[in-house]
């Protein structure tokens, strides 16, 4: 940790950001006065709050800070309940994980406060201890993906243990604590991260159940974005490691989870829909749980039903990214555009360089008449995702533009640019088939969706359709997919897919889904 300084303004006891000189705690080089904190090229903007907080334990040089003494110094002495607390340090310990790339960790110190310590000592530090201090009971919410997209946490009461069950080692409840911080990040980059760290926690314990679940729950992550010929017995190794979760865990939420999951949402809605609801009602504050549920919805139209259940998991941890992504994306698609520029601005102001959410946020403006707005925040370097350069953005430019000039010539341009790209991934149809829509070109909205679901027709380039291979359905609810609703081919891919019968079932008509 590096020397902590103050200016002549700076008074003990008293953490006034201006007057705060720069330091250094693992790898993060922390700015308090422009609550900046870098690590290489990556920088990122703190809240106030959390900013005071990180200044308080580094001044306490790796010793306890109470939680009274946060109260007095970042809170003013003011009566503030638990949750706030839990929220900055839950803030923070992202950041040590993220940006600040596992350098440092935030302890609890049970029932008496918090410390910065060297992660690579942590688990060593805590290994005197009779009960391993976090994660244990108190991290009782856990799981993602995103996901990712976004990522992991701790299934509701996964380290729970009782006398006579296993001691996981010290460093493994480390490595696991790691990976949860990693996974709730919801950036491709992270999510890999998380799956090195539970992998090395079993290498080290073994009979660590809970670790084995999150190994399970962090591989089906991978399963997204690749043919079935590049996922290489990936389902495999899912169900190889969720059932030695429950060998050693018979109740492990994570490994039942990771087992629901290793078939796709894609023709599977009816057959996963019961197992997911039965997951999500036994563990009820499992946030994945709830997000893999929801994400089903959002598969068949029941957009408001998917968003409720991110908004809860928002609810009872905001500092994850996915949820509010997501939730935002269901909203938008509600035609619940107010709820979904407040949920996009909150999360903004949270991560405000989260890959996910940027994207998110352009597909909002995009598809709710705001081009040009979706084209300046692109425009705009400062809010890129670290690592996005102008090429990258250029076609989603573009766009955008053509959408808002309305110039034949640019339309046409990015008709172009959306049929290479689709050629070249055909993952990349999800997003263009109601681009497509939007730029009045319902004929390729419709041959590509035929590539994308079916694997037939001249559009783009044959992609076989395998048991695990991973297509997705949120995307028909964009208001710009109304002008293909009466056109009977739709309602035939429907059909040949299985949704029309899904629909039926539930006794949904496809054509109120965007009201």
């Amino acid at each position: 940790m590096g020397e902590e300084k103050h200016d002549g303004l700076a008074v003990p006891g008293q953490i006034v950001l201006a007057h705060e000189l720069p330091f250094t705690v693992g790898d993060l080089r922390v700015q308090p006065s422009v609550r900046q904190v870098k690590r290489g090229d990556k920088r990122e903007t703190l809240e106030p709050r959390v900013m005071q907080l990180l200044v308080a334990l580094a001044r306490a040089r790796g010793g306890i800070v109470t939680r009274d003494e946060l109260i007095a110094w970042c809170w003013d002495g003011r009566i503030v309940g638990e949750d706030a607390i839990n929220r900055a340090v839950s803030r923070l310990r992202q950041v040590a994980s993220e940006i600040g790339g596992g350098t440092f960790a935030i302890e609890t110190i049970t029932k008496v406060g918090y410390r910065i310590v060297d992660a690579a000592l942590a688990a060593k530090d805590r290994s005197h201890e009779s009960e391993p201090s976090a994660p244990t009971a108190s991290r009782r919410n856990w799981l993602f993906g995103a996901g990712a997209a976004v990522a992991g946490a701790l299934g509701t009461g996964l380290l729970w243990r009782k006398p006579w069950q296993h001691r996981p080692d010290p460093e493994a409840v480390e490595l696991v604590r790691l990976g949860d911080l990693a996974q709730r990040a919801s950036r491709p980059d992270q999510t890999r991260q998380a799956v090195s760290y539970f992998e090395r926690a079993v290498r080290i314990d073994p009979l660590y159940g809970a670790a084995w679940g999150m190994l399970a729950l962090s591989y089906t992550h991978g399963l997204d974005g690749f043919s079935e010929a590049q996922l290489a017995g990936l389902p495999d190794r899912i169900r190889s490691a969720a059932n030695r979760a429950l060998e050693l865990e018979p109740d492990n939420p994570d490994a039942q989870l990771a087992l629901a999951c290793v078939l796709p949402y894609f023709r599977n809605w009816s057959r996963l829909e019961p197992e997911l609801s039965r997951i999500q009602r036994e563990y009820p504050d499992h946030w994945l749980a709830n997000g893999r549920l929801a994400i089903l919805y959002y598969q068949v139209g029941r957009l408001k039903e998917g968003a409720a259940l991110h908004m809860g998991v928002i609810k009872r941890d905001p500092m994850i990214p996915g949820p509010y992504a997501f939730a935002a994306t269901a909203l938008s698609r509600a035609g619940q555009i107010q709820d979904a520029d407040a949920l996009l601005k909150e999360a903004a102001d949270r991560w405000p360089a989260n890959p996910f959410l940027w994207h998110t946020k352009y597909d909002h403006l995009l598809f709710t008449g705001r081009a040009g707005s979706a084209a300046a925040m692109l425009m705009d370097p400062e809010t890129r995702p670290s690592g996005t350069g102008d090429a990258e953005v250029a076609p989603f430019i573009r766009l955008a533009r053509a959408i808002d000039k309305e110039s034949p010539e640019d339309i046409e341009a990015s008709v172009e640019d959306q049929v290479r790209m689709s050629r070249d991934d055909v993952q990349s149809i999800a997003f263009a088939a109601p681009v497509f829509a939007l730029l009045g070109r319902p004929d390729l909205t419709l041959a590509s969706l035929e590539r994308y679901y079916l694997n037939e027709g001249s559009f783009g380039e044959p992609s076989p359709i395998g048991p695990y291979t991973r297509r997705y359905t949120d995307q028909l609810y964009w208001p710009a997919m109304t002008s293909i609703n009466s056109d009977r081919r739709f309602r035939q891919l429907t059909t040949a897919i299985g949704l029309s019968d899904y629909w039926d079932s539930m006794d949904i008509d496809p054509l109120s889904l965007r009201a």
